[in-house]
């Protein structure tokens, strides 16, 4: 029983996460030419579908707690783009504080691609992904791995998916870490940076500031399209 109100809640907490979701988010408001053309950009093919309606639920449980560090507004009117990480061994992180003493982790999302939708003839190849969590110290709580095909391979182009975690108990700030070792391109915020989204190396174990870097090496705040749910 516990299970199935742990589902139930999952899926109505997409909803309320992440409302309308576009089938081809818009980039007009800052425009992709003004960000350098590198590997680090994914242009996602545009489909006809159009943006579904939201389901209008509340979780079913209070306790249920959903952590954002983003603009909070629907994919359909955010300003979005995808990218991936600069290094096979550097991540893409968000950081969070646990409401109150006792917070458990339950689910993450992540709004990513990779790159493939309706109009491709052909699956694209099993592509490797990883989520970690990290407490304020940068150190590891917990390690999850998988390919992408059940969670972001999509005839939309992209997709929330939805980890479940295994109850993950946390004080003060923590962080959860992304790597789509570059070829899974996280959904990026281009406006309203929060200030709490993140480049970490796991090589040096060094944090810095989430940015891309436009045409005249200036570099814009951005955020990583991570959200957390928890008890």
């Amino acid at each position: 029983m516990r299970r199935m109100d742990l589902i139930i809640a999952l899926l109505c907490c997409v909803a309320l996460c992440f409302g309308a979701i576009a089938a081809s988010p818009s980039t007009t408001k800052l425009g992709l030419d003004q960000l350098k053309q590198s590997e680090s950009v994914n242009n996602v093919p545009a489909t006809n579908q159009s943006a579904e309606e939201a389901v209008k639920t509340q979780l079913t449980q209070e306790n249920f707690t959903l952590l954002k560090q983003d603009s909070g507004t629907n994919l359909s009117v955010m300003n979005l783009t995808f990218t991936t990480s600069p290094t096979l061994g550097s991540a893409q992180a968000v950081k969070f504080t646990a409401p109150k003493a006792g917070w458990k982790l339950k689910l993450v999302i992540a709004v990513a691609t990779d790159g493939w939708n309706a109009s491709r003839n052909e699956l694209p190849n099993a592509m490797p992904f990883t989520i970690e969590i990290r407490d304020a110290n940068l150190g590891l709580l917990y390690h999850f791995a998988d390919i992408q095909y059940p969670y972001f391979t999509t005839e939309m182009g992209f997709r929330s998916a939805v980890i479940e975690m295994p109850a993950i108990p946390l004080e003060g700030d923590f962080y959860v870490c992304f790597y789509g070792y570059r070829s899974i391109g996280l959904a990026t915020e281009l406006q309203n940076a929060t200030g709490n989204s993140y480049l970490f190396d796991k090589i040096t174990g060094s944090l810095y500031p989430g940015v891309l870097t436009l045409e005249n090496n200036q570099t814009l705040p951005v955020n990583w399209l991570i959200r957390a749910v928890g008890e």
